[in-house]
């Protein structure tokens, strides 16, 4: 990433990193994390992290106690879990000439049943289509390409090393402690590679007991692809690691460059994509919008999962159409059999409020098996018999990420109508830099998922920072015995961990909206929804005021249906291939209804930008403060 986050973005850690220096080598050190490894100016690794992952897949929290400069490197000392120790762990990072080593060692400190334990190294996205070579354990190779469509399985596994060129250097990475495979990240939209530990062909959850050590180590040798690479031998010992804070290198980079040209932008030609319809989801916490907030009037349609075994299901449909407003619901049923729909078919068409959509999900694998896509058809033209109700279309697809559809889109080969997919950038990591970067992923996976779709319409949400329910959890979660049904202990993402972030009321997650759709917005999509409608996931604060994202929804909204126009950035096309600019900077644009052009800008930046927008008639200025959005009517002659 070439700016810095916008600060009320990024988690607290990532605030305090700390920048790493020795010889040729360069890092970021953000808590235990060493990110955006480089050699010789080079980025060659996204990153090395210790990551422990419990039976359910969820991330336990990483703390560091202790941080120590040693003669060769950096010792780190800390703990993992969330209530109390999972276990103690150090961290050796030993730096040379030509070699960085990182080493773990973790002890268990309490019995518990983990899916992963282990150091993970991330590669960039942008190797995709690169040769790489895969050193196996028993010492034989395998030469592969870095997949360019995002890959549905492990593009490389038994992994002793990987080897490959970028630019200008040449890097092997070496595994010991355990056999590695990778998996194309992408398919979260987390932007990179991973290489983890342990296969996932082997029995999992594993349990560790009290005092088990775990030790593994990763090396990465690098060598400038011209031959002439550094010294194997150490570095001189009077050429000592430098730690400073990340922000200090940035304000003296900052008084380098005080004199910033102004941003251009240019706006292009109108194009053929038109801005989707864009929805929101009903609020799960306990208000669900009864102080009085509401989203903006231009929001078209209210989204709501609904599983029949669920006691509180009708609760969750009446708040829905109070919530809703009049607009048309979006309806995702979450079945086991296709029969259980038929009790809300019948109580929706007894509503008589307009449906939009109904998508059909099982409730096992998420995905719209073929049998249950079937027999909820039928069961729909028995209800929709005897009314002039117009009949909802059916919508496949999955209810998880566009993980699920990428590896099981053959099981809906025979399914000809829409298909839709979620978004969760949180899914491995809930850092701000991956949330930003997300958005460049998002344009993969939705030109991945184009292709899928083969010309069927796509709807693509619930888009959400955090997970809703957990799609790969190996328990059961707990459910209620009694109906409430003010819902007064809310339902569904209320209660599940992670799925609620600060960030969501931060102005700058507008200006990230903003580029969210800008990746997404392509031919063939035809809805996005994000969020929530109220509360702690909302677009509204429990008093009535718009969020940022909510804010920015309500002015997208508004453009649904309209033709996009192309927007320049510095001479950079900004939209599904690039949704943002080098310098931060995000746009949208589309004609409106009475011919002028709606241009939204946002800033995902730490600073703010001057931007020079060249229109006709008149060139405008225009200052955006960190994480701003602005929304300008451009009159086009």
């Amino acid at each position: 990433m070439t700016f810095r986050v916008a600060p009320e973005l990024l988690l607290e850690r990532e605030r305090t990193a700390l920048s790493v220096t020795r010889g040729p080598w360069s890092c970021s050190l953000r808590g235990s994390e060493l990110d955006d490894i480089a050699f010789d100016g080079e980025t060659v690794l996204r990153s090395i992290r210790f990551v422990v992952r419990d039976q359910d897949w969820t991330t336990l929290p990483v703390v560091v106690d202790a941080l120590e400069q040693t003669t060769g490197g950096l010792l780190l000392r800390g703990r993992t879990g969330f209530d109390g120790e999972v276990a103690e762990w150090t961290l050796t990072v030993d730096v040379a000439a030509s070699a960085l080593r990182v080493g773990l060692r973790a002890v268990v400190q309490t019995p518990f049943r983990r899916n992963r334990l282990g150091l993970i190294v991330l590669q960039s996205p942008s190797l995709a289509g690169t040769e790489i070579i895969v050193g196996h354990p028993e010492g034989s190779t395998t030469t592969s390409v870095l997949p360019e469509q995002v890959s549905p399985h492990q593009p490389a596994i038994r992994i002793g090393s990987l080897s490959w060129t970028g630019d200008r250097i040449a890097t092997r990475v070496e595994f010991a402690g355990d056999v590695f495979e990778m998996e194309d990240q992408r398919n979260w939209t987390d932007a990179s590679f991973k290489t983890y530990s342990t296969p996932l062909s082997l029995p999992f959850p594993v349990p560790l007991a009290v005092g088990e050590v775990i030790t593994q180590q990763v090396e990465v040798r690098c060598e400038r692809a011209s031959g002439s690479g550094e010294s194997d031998e150490p570095l001189a010992a009077a050429l000592g690691v430098t730690v400073v804070p990340e922000t200090e290198v940035a304000a003296r980079r900052d008084a380098e460059q005080a004199e910033r040209a102004p941003v251009r932008i240019q706006l292009g030609a109108v194009l053929d994509a038109v801005v989707p319809t864009v929805s929101t989801a009903v609020s799960s916490d306990p208000d669900g919008g009864r102080a009085g907030a509401s989203v903006p009037v231009s929001i078209s349609a209210l989204l709501v999962e609904l599983d029949p075994v669920h006691p509180e299901w009708s609760a969750v449909l009446d708040r829905a159409v109070r919530q809703a407003d009049g607009r048309p619901l979006d309806v995702r049923l979450v079945l086991g059999r296709g029969e259980e729909a038929t009790p809300v078919l019948r109580r929706l068409l007894d509503d008589a409020s307009p449906i939009a959509r109904l998508g059909v999900f099982h409730r096992r694998t998420h995905l719209s098996e073929g049998a249950l896509l079937d027999s909820v058809s039928h069961a729909l033209d028995a209800v929709w018999v005897d009314t002039d109700l117009p009949r909802p279309t059916v919508v496949g697809g999955t209810r998880a990420h566009f993980t699920e559809l990428n590896r099981n889109h053959a099981r809906l080969e025979r399914w000809s109508g829409p298909l839709a997919f979620s978004i969760t950038p949180f899914m491995h990591d809930r850092g701000g830099h991956q949330l930003v970067e997300s958005l460049g992923m998002q344009a993969v996976v939705v030109r991945d998922a184009a292709r899928i779709a083969d010309g069927r319409p796509l709807h693509v949400g619930p888009v959400t920072l955090g997970a809703r329910y957990n799609a790969v959890a190996t328990t059961a979660a707990a459910q209620s015995e009694t109906v409430d049904p003010d819902l007064r202990a809310g339902f569904g993402a209320e209660s599940v961990p992670g799925a609620t972030d600060e960030r969501q009321s931060a102005e700058a997650l507008g200006a990230w909206v903003v580029a969210s759709v800008a990746a997404l917005a392509v031919p063939g999509v035809e809805t996005l929804s994000y969020f929530e409608a109220t509360g702690p996931r909302g677009l509204a604060a429990a008093d009535g005021t718009l969020t940022g994202a909510g804010r920015a929804l309500g002015w997208i909204a508004a453009l649904a249906g309209r033709r996009r126009v192309a927007v320049d950035v510095d001479g950079v096309s900004i939209g599904d291939g690039s949704p943002v600019s080098d310098g931060g900077l995000t746009a949208v644009a589309a004609v409106d209804d009475t011919g002028e052009v709606v241009l939204l800008l946002g800033n995902l930046t730490e600073a703010a930008l001057r931007v020079e927008l060249a229109a006709s008639p008149t060139p405008q200025a225009i200052e955006l403060s960190a994480g701003e959005v602005v929304r300008i009517v451009v009159t086009v002659d």
